[in-house]
């Protein structure tokens, strides 16, 4: 792709714009704004090239506007293309040569620098240059590679106007690739970070900024002559420099570094335009040379430690913020791990107040079995008196005590297995099975509160993954709330339905009750922890078996019925379909 045809389409493209009003005026504003400055920028670091006294024309030991050039394109895109080309015409146009030669260098710096942003975007660069491949990149792409487009269109241009004779060709493009990529060392860092990246406001570091800059003046000064120092020695004292450019970088940065560096930069230039310092001594091309790598090493140097810098500041936020977040797991898990045993000992308290709610009953269960078998052991006693004795009536009595001690031992067992704080692991759990203990432990209660329990089981086609107690409470909860329901209404009207179903994926017990008609409101309420509409209650039961459900990946819900009354649904799925988790 050439620039010629990039500006014309870029041309066609603005004029389409304009002239259909697709191009709003805010936008065109911000452009021109923005080309302004380009150009602005451009033109006085390509002014201050020229004024180099070793540059051959338009030949220097240092051309910063390609810097420029190329950071425009990094930062503001293509459509900055026109302003470049325009500013390095505007400055070209101030050597005495043809307008022709003028047309080629300026095309030739606008393409290159058009060759360098893209070749950098296309190895993921980023502007803020805080990693140490942006700076590879930047040298390599931006300052080594891209200048020998520059250099040799420019060189080009030279040679087939007749102004660069053939002999000095090589040394011409020598110095005009050293000049465009020290530029771009010098220049691109220090138009990526101004306006990014600002000096510490704070006064104590600001004072210490001005202080080092102070110092490196001095230094400057001293070095290239200003104090009439002698020249003896004055060759191995430039490179003292670098610890003021190391310190910069690692304290302020990369808008810091690069600032220091421009200032060394301007006392270098202007002593050897005046034939002062240790870069004066000898030819215009060993100058150029020794000049252009004296500014490459303190300009690598800032940059790549403000690089480094960057990167381990980055790594230990991300360091911080990797602990921050173990932290927070941490936390979490602990506060996890609590919240499920608080739920744990709701869950066991539940049960133990169903139990007290219930303890009436189950001694009516406990005693009349314990009659029986007081009253059989008696018979049995008189059968072994008589003489022959009945061994059939006898055993048939046995039996009976046997059944009657059996059913008072799975009463006991139904009561101590709630009464548990710790409830059973997961397994395989019938749900029938599990209903009709709960239906012979509720049985008593039903008959004192004078309640119709119809209960309806289906045909299970598989069992379900639970822990048999804590299903069994969250069915007992249920009952009891739809037998006090129902506790006011007439005898009749005292009626309590219990059902399970099974489909492909999940079983369901269901409970409905004839209750008193309840609001919207109460509805929303049911399962919010503390609200009750019994005198006594606590306003947890629903709160807690609503867990429980939820523990075995299922559902609780609560429907009004047509007429009146509430009816609760559990919904869990089969075993197999979901992960056991803790409870909570």
């Amino acid at each position: 792709m050439t620039i010629s045809l990039d500006g014309a389409v870029s041309g066609a493209n603005t004029a389409r714009r304009l002239a259909g009003g697709g191009f709003s005026p805010g936008n065109l504003r911000s452009w021109l704004i923005q080309a302004i400055i380009v150009f602005a920028a451009y033109y006085i670091a390509g002014r201050l090239g020229q004024a180099s006294a070793a540059r051959s024309v338009s030949v220097g030991p240092l051309w910063p506007a390609y810097g420029i050039a190329l950071a425009a394109l990094l930062r503001l895109g293509n459509r900055m293309i026109p302003a470049v080309a325009a500013a390095a015409f505007a400055v070209s146009f101030h050597n005495p040569t043809p307008i022709a030669v003028v047309a080629g260098q300026a095309f030739g710096t606008t393409f290159a620098a058009f060759c360098g942003s893209w070749l950098l975007k296309r190895f993921s660069f980023d502007n803020s240059l805080s990693r140490l491949r942006d700076v590879f990149n930047l040298v390599l792409l931006g300052a080594v590679i891209s200048p020998m487009v520059s250099a040799t269109l420019g060189v080009a241009t030279l040679y087939l106007a007749g102004i660069e004779p053939y002999a000095h060709v090589a040394n011409a493009w020598l110095v005009y690739w050293m000049g465009d990529g020290t530029g771009v060392l010098l220049a691109t860092p220090l138009a990526l970070a101004f306006g990014r990246s600002g000096l510490p406001l704070n006064f104590s570091l600001l004072t210490e900024y001005v202080a080092l800059n102070a110092l490196l003046l001095l230094s400057c000064l001293a070095i290239f002559g200003f104090f009439g120092l002698l020249d003896t020695g004055q060759d191995s004292l430039t490179f003292s420099m670098l610890p003021f450019v190391m310190l910069i970088a690692f304290r302020f940065g990369l808008l810091g570094t690069s600032l220091s560096t421009l200032l060394i930069v301007t006392v270098a230039t202007v002593a050897t335009g005046n034939g002062e310092g240790p870069f004066a001594r000898s030819a215009n091309f060993t100058n150029a040379a020794l000049l252009d790598i004296f500014y490459a090493v303190l300009s690598l140097t800032g940059i790549t430690l403000a690089a480094l810098i960057a990167e381990r500041e980055r790594a230990e936020l991300q360091r911080d913020e990797l602990v921050r977040r173990q932290a927070i797991a941490q936390v979490q898990e602990e506060t996890n791990k609590k919240a499920a045993e608080l739920q744990d000992q709701l869950a066991h308290l539940s049960r133990v107040g169903m139990l007290n709610t219930l303890s009436g009953a189950l001694a009516h269960e406990i005693n009349q079995p314990l009659a029986a078998i007081r009253l059989n052991t008696e018979t049995a006693l008189f059968l072994l008196m008589r003489q022959p004795a009945a061994l059939q009536d006898l055993r048939e009595t046995l039996s009976d005590i046997r059944e009657d001690g059996k059913r008072a031992g799975d009463v006991l067992k139904q009561a101590r297995a709630l009464l548990k704080k710790e409830t059973g692991s997961r397994e395989e759990v019938e749900l029938n099975s599990a209903v009709s203990d709960v239906a012979k432990l509720m049985h008593p209660t039903v008959l004192k509160l004078g309640v119709q329990l119809d209960i309806q089981l289906g045909s299970p086609s598989r069992p379900i993954w639970a822990d048999r107690v804590q299903i069994q409470q969250v069915v007992i909860n249920m009952l009891m709330n739809a037998c006090e329901a129902v506790e006011q209404n007439d005898r009749s009207l005292r009626l309590v339905r219990l059902t399970t179903s099974f489909s492909a994926e999940t079983a369901t017990v269901t409970v409905t009750d004839t209750g008193p008609p309840i609001s919207d409101a109460e509805i929303q309420q049911l399962f919010e922890p503390f609200y009750t509409t019994k005198p006594g209650g606590m306003g947890l039961g629903l709160v807690i078996c609503r867990s429980i459900v939820h523990a075995h990946q299922g559902k609780l819900t609560a429907v009004r019925n047509p007429k009146q009354g509430l009816t609760f649904t559990v919904e869990i799925p089969f075993m197999g379909l979901q992960p056991a988790q803790p409870l909570g």
